[in-house]
């Protein structure tokens, strides 16, 4: 890491970790080389290596200096990787912990609608069974009347008709 740093900084390369290329001046003292395994699909293999020509060590600025400063900006360049690590952990899990709040307040809610069919359902299946009674009650109170009118009638029928062969 520090070698390729040392190198990007004083402009051999450009580039990122994992996808470094040459510059101009870069050309002047490595080359790069391609490999690929032959394979493809899952086994595809394919990469590139950077050689340098050991004169490069000449023009580069090893100093005690320059390596504290590419040390220095490798372990800023790793806080600052770690804290958006830990920022979008803290995203996700803020964002699963709002999902799962979610799911327990629909699923608090899917069982308190269940509840207020149950009550409903009930409700309904009351009413059916008081209008039936209702309905049954309001039979058997004009039967038992019209019972009554006609005791009653045959009652003066049979009062009158036995008053009637007394008198003859």
């Amino acid at each position: 890491m520090e070698v390729n740093r040392l190198l990007k900084d004083q402009g051999f390369l450009y580039g990122k970790p994992g996808a470094y290329g040459l510059t101009s001046k870069g050309e002047e003292y490595g080359s790069q080389r391609d490999y690929d395994n032959g394979h493809s699909g899952t086994y595809h293999v394919a990469y590139s290596t950077t050689l340098f020509d050991p004169s490069i060590m000449e023009v580069i600025d090893l100093s005690p200096e320059k390596l504290a400063e590419v040390r220095a900006d490798i372990r800023a360049d790793r806080q600052a990787r770690q804290a958006e690590k830990t920022a979008a952990q803290a995203h996700y899990e803020a964002n699963y912990q709002a999902s799962r709040s979610a799911k327990e307040k629909a699923k608090g809610q899917e069982e308190h609608d269940e509840l207020i069919e149950w009550l409903i359902a009930g409700g309904v299946v009351a009413l059916i069974g008081t209008v039936i009674a209702a309905k049954k009650g309001i039979a058997w109170y004009k039967h038992r009347k019209s019972e009554k009118a006609e005791n009653a009638k045959a009652a003066e029928d049979g009062c009158g008709a036995s008053s009637d062969v007394h008198e003859k």
